[in-house]
């Protein structure tokens, strides 16, 4: 069994035990009496973010040596996770909390000291109950309580290796997503040996965005797709100068990126109708190097039965590099009511649609996933 760590209980993420917000009992049941799970966001390294304002975690609580219940709070409306007309909460941050979910337990609950590094495997979440309008923005912001179950939990040495997350995430009381997430975790020495100090190169000049109204953005710099002259194919635009997707100093393509890579390729797919990843299964197989082309591409896939009902329609993106899959998503694409086009006005078109397709993208093959 893991040690669970304590921190100050008058520090940034205090650990209650039972009625008084701290103690000595590790383990008990249900939340602490009087400790108020959204009081204040848990300290910003726990969760691996520079900037406080992207920390979604708000109190955390131990309630077995495997399980843990957690706060977390989303604004009306984030600045970069939001859905065109603003009437929901984008589903994608049920993504970013599950991730901070795991780095939190991973520092907080076993320990895992400050600068050792998390390797993201696979992440995942869909929406309960019911559905989109369980996160309907309302006059306050979205107060939630996470239920973390950890599996397959592996010490090595004394110390956490990996484990996976599974989250129930609830809203008023009210069920409106679950996920789940595996993490890997590296010493820095171990993190060094497997990524080689070749991995420091800048990220080269970005390549121009898609339009933004065909990927559901309103600005072109958070737009992570540049056409090709391949169909359905992009280049991944990896901005290091993005303030939330790179909110801190990386030497690789970020996980979340990739699901906002696999978010706008699934909605330029389904353009003009927009639409909503009500869910998502993300398996990351490689790192995605910033100094080399990323192609990105969006493969619809048969709808059946109940997950073809009200015009839900999944979706396979592949992110390839060097000519392997460095990561796939699925995603289940629902409409949402958010703002459309005129029917009448012509669709937009990226500038190299309608060029005839070649193997070749500015010296660059188009490589075929693996």
């Amino acid at each position: 069994m893991p040690s669970i760590v304590e921190p100050d209980p008058l520090g940034p993420c205090a650990h209650p035990g039972p009625g008084s917000g701290g103690g000595s009992d590790l383990f008990h049941d249900g939340p602490a009496t009087g400790y108020d799970f959204h009081d204040r966001t848990v300290s910003r390294h726990l969760v691996h973010r520079a900037s406080v304002s992207e920390v979604l975690l708000t109190g955390w609580q131990a309630t077995g040596p495997y399980d843990f219940l957690l706060g977390a709070q989303w604004p009306r409306l984030h600045g970069f996770y939001r859905l065109p007309g603003d009437r929901y909460h984008d589903p994608v941050l049920l993504a970013e909390t599950i991730r901070q979910a795991g780095l939190l337990i991973g520092h907080a609950g076993f320990g895992v000291p400050r600068g050792h590094h998390f390797v993201m495997e696979d992440l995942s979440y869909a929406l309960d109950g019911p559905g989109l309008p369980g996160l309907a923005v309302n006059a306050g912001p979205a107060s939630l309580m996470l239920a973390v179950g950890c599996e397959d939990v592996r010490i090595r040495h004394g110390e956490l290796a990996s484990l996976r997350v599974s989250v129930d995430v609830t809203r008023d009381g009210r069920p409106v997503g679950h996920g789940s997430g595996r993490l890997r975790v590296l010493s820095p020495a171990s993190y060094a040996r497997l990524r080689g100090p070749e991995r420091r190169a800048a990220p080269p000049r970005q390549p121009a965005p898609a339009a933004p109204q065909l990927v559901g953005r309103a600005q072109p710099a958070d737009v992570v797709l540049s056409p090709t002259v391949a169909p359905d194919t992009w280049l991944l635009r990896a901005d290091a100068t993005h303030p939330v997707l790179f909110d801190h100093e990386l030497d690789h393509v970020p996980e979340m990126l990739v699901v906002e890579a696999a978010r706008q390729a699934a909605q330029r797919l389904r353009h003009p109708e927009p639409v909503v990843p009500v869910e998502l299964v993300t398996s990351f197989e490689h790192c995605i190097e910033l100094d080399r082309p990323c192609f990105v591409r969006a493969v619809p896939e048969p709808a059946s039965g109940a997950t073809g009902a009200g015009g839900r329609l999944p979706v396979r993106v592949l992110l390839v590099q060097d000519g392997r899959t460095a990561a796939e998503c699925v995603l289940l694409t629902a409409p949402f009511d958010g703002p459309a086009e005129s029917p009448t006005a012509p669709a937009r078109r990226d500038a190299c649609e309608g060029r005839p397709a070649t193997p070749d993208l500015d010296g660059a093959r188009l490589p075929l996933a693996s």
